[in-house]
């Protein structure tokens, strides 16, 4: 019994002593931020005995290696132990809401937003857990699917045209290749890799790429200039296997520039973008390849990393200029890609979204940047989506996400235009009955388009495409003509837009009085005010070529009837030349001068009226004559 107690005494002594050298190994590489294997040693430790320190460490390590699951299960159950620390509801929140857990997000955050009222980006998380349904109001308009070099337990990413297919970013092992890996994520260094479809769509072997481009630590995100044969990429900065470190003693990302020729790479050395002490990566070029949009961060940001541009100019890049807060936020603006020269697409885990880092589109216009966009789900999910290109149509191309299991997979998509349905009902405006066939004429850009017709129940469904506007007139031969314009410029979801045409019946030989156009007592002078009504009636009579009218014109009793009847013929007279300068066909105007033989209050017979009772009788009253079929 003695030699038992004595041997199990041994054992935990050892076990004991194990474990702290366990303990003090996880904290050295917890503080040079080798996070692989301090996740090791923490891990056992923490299976032997619960250590607070450990296992606040183990969490951040988690956390900053993105393994969002198991820095989830951490924090909560720090949660367990007195006085847990504030910032640790911002983190279990941002967590959750990774993870697709809003609901339960949404307490921790508003925890920490009464602490820290003014902190933008927890309001914007707390937004994401009301809103996130959002993002999924059309999910028709992206199919996706995961590319055949994705493999459980690699990563692949961020990939860029070349040639016949893409390179991308992978830490996956190839012959030839070092196999070194990094100490803050346990896995190989990143490099750069060449994948190319077969003329039968399938994705053939992939190939590390050539040359000099490929060194000994990670090799990042890139642009291809094509007219010069030339890739820009991001790689820690390093000069013939030996970091280089700023001020501060950290290592920084730049971007480098690389010739390709026979498929070889040769590096001519780092860009000068600002300052060395900061990183700059993630690169994407205009089309000609003088104009650069790159990622940094800078101090004068708005946040973690912030989008910038730079032009090339003899050969040398231009001061970085940031894009400004539309585009940038108070989080990180990563992976920009341009299309066209005008469109940015980039990733962003501070704008309004699902969780995580979420792509968005945002359009150059004369008067600045449009409003970032959110794509929406399938490319986007509550985990980081980024990394997205498209074909020169924009409705092909690739992203990347470490949707599922946290590794960086490459998506391909092909991107529908959304369905857009004008669903248009003509009725009577006081009957309220359907018309049946009445006409529409459909006007794309200005430009005449198709007719169609109403059915029985005076209904008809449009079809019509993103990016334009449209001029939809609907006419009936009883009716007069209604038109309204329909933009589709900046639809980015499939729509139903409902118009209801409530058509005025066109009345045979009944005048009506057409109110606003007025002329100056007793002169031929139209009063300022006229304008306005005598466009309308122009349009009218513009959109209805087919009505013929008597433009009718009436004054008050003072002066002669001789007078008055030759005032009112001028007057009608000068309303027909004002209509047809403004475009209306003469064949549909006819004109009279009643004089002052229709009055229509009892100022008349010597009757003593104010000027506001005899300025009643000064009208133009407009009568249709006739209707041609």
């Amino acid at each position: 019994m003695r030699k038992i107690k004595l041997t199990y005494f041994l054992v935990v002594v050892l076990l004991s002593g194990c474990v702290n050298i366990r303990l003090r190994t996880a904290n050295e590489n917890y503080a040079l931020t080798a996070y692989a294997p301090a996740v090791e040693d923490y891990e056992y430790v923490l299976s032997k005995r619960f250590d607070y320190n450990a296992a606040v460490n183990l969490a951040d390590c988690y956390y900053n290696m993105g393994n969002t699951v198991k820095a989830e299960f951490w924090y909560k159950k720090l949660f367990n132990n007195p006085n847990p620390k504030i910032e640790w509801n911002y983190r279990l929140g941002e967590l959750l809401v990774k993870n697709g857990k809003y609901h339960d997000a949404k307490k921790y955050l508003e925890v920490y937003s009464t602490v820290n009222v003014s902190d933008k980006k927890v309001k914007n998380l707390i937004n994401v857990c009301d809103s996130s349904f959002f993002f999924f109001g059309d999910t028709t308009l992206y199919s996706v699917k995961p590319i055949r070099y994705c493999a459980p337990g690699i990563n692949v990413f961020s990939p860029a045209y070349y040639q016949n297919g893409i390179l991308f970013i992978s830490d996956m092992y190839h012959r030839g290749m070092s196999n070194l890996t990094s100490d803050l994520t346990g896995n190989r260094y990143f490099d750069i890799y060449y994948g190319e479809k077969s003329t039968n769509g399938n994705w053939l072997d992939p190939v590390s790429l050539k040359g000099e481009v490929n060194g000994k630590f990670n090799e990042g995100p890139l642009a291809v200039d094509n007219l010069s044969s030339k890739i820009y990429f991001t790689r820690n900065n390093y000069i013939s296997n030996k970091i280089e470190k700023n001020k501060k003693s950290f290592n920084v990302l730049k971007i480098f520039e690389a010739t390709i020729e026979n498929s070889t790479t040769k590096i001519t050395g780092p860009i000068k973008l600002g300052s060395d002490e900061y990183s700059v990566g993630h690169p994407t070029l205009n089309a000609k390849g003088d104009v650069m949009y790159f990622i940094a961060n800078l101090p004068w940001g708005y946040g973690g990393t912030d989008i910038y541009k730079s032009v090339k100019l003899n050969n040398t890049w231009s001061a970085p200029e940031n894009l400004g807060s539309t585009i940038n936020s108070s989080g990180n603006e990563m992976f920009p890609f341009l299309f066209n020269d005008s469109t940015l697409y980039f990733a962003s885990d501070g704008n309004f979204g699902l969780g995580g880092l979420d792509i968005y589109e945002s359009v150059l216009q004369s008067e600045g940047w449009t409003t970032p966009y959110n794509l929406g789900y399938p490319v986007n999910t509550s985990q980081d989506d980024f990394g997205y290109i498209c074909d020169t149509s924009g409705y092909n191309g690739f992203f990347s996400t470490n949707r599922g299991d946290g590794n960086d997979k490459i998506y391909e998509f092909k991107r529908t235009p959304p369905q857009i349905v004008v669903a248009i009902e003509a009725v009577d405006q006081l009957s309220h009955d359907n018309i049946s066939n009445a006409k529409i004429s459909v006007f794309k850009d200005g430009k005449q388009f198709k007719n169609y017709y109403c059915n029985a129940s005076g209904k008809l469904f449009l079809m019509v495409g993103p990016g334009h506007v449209f001029e939809i007139k609907c006419s009936d031969k009883n009716h007069y003509l209604k038109k309204h314009l329909v933009n589709t410029q900046d639809v980015k979801q499939s729509d139903t837009i409902s118009i209801k045409f409530d058509l005025k019946e066109i009345q045979i030989k009944k005048p009506f009085i057409w109110y606003g156009i007025s002329f100056s007592k007793k002169t031929t002078n139209l009063i300022p005010t006229s304008e306005e009504p005598m466009q309308l009636l122009s349009e009218i009579l513009k959109d209805n070529p087919g009505v013929k009218v008597q433009i009718g014109s009436y004054t008050d009793v003072r002066g002669s009837e001789h007078e008055n009847n030759i005032l009112t013929e001028k007057r009608a007279l000068l309303v027909k030349q004002n209509l047809i300068k403004l475009g209306v066909n003469p064949t549909q105007l006819e004109v009279n001068g009643y004089g002052s033989k229709k009055i229509l209050n009892k100022c008349k017979g010597g009757l003593l009226c104010i000027e506001e009772d005899h300025q009643v009788n000064n009208r133009i009253e407009i009568m249709v004559l006739s209707i041609a079929d």
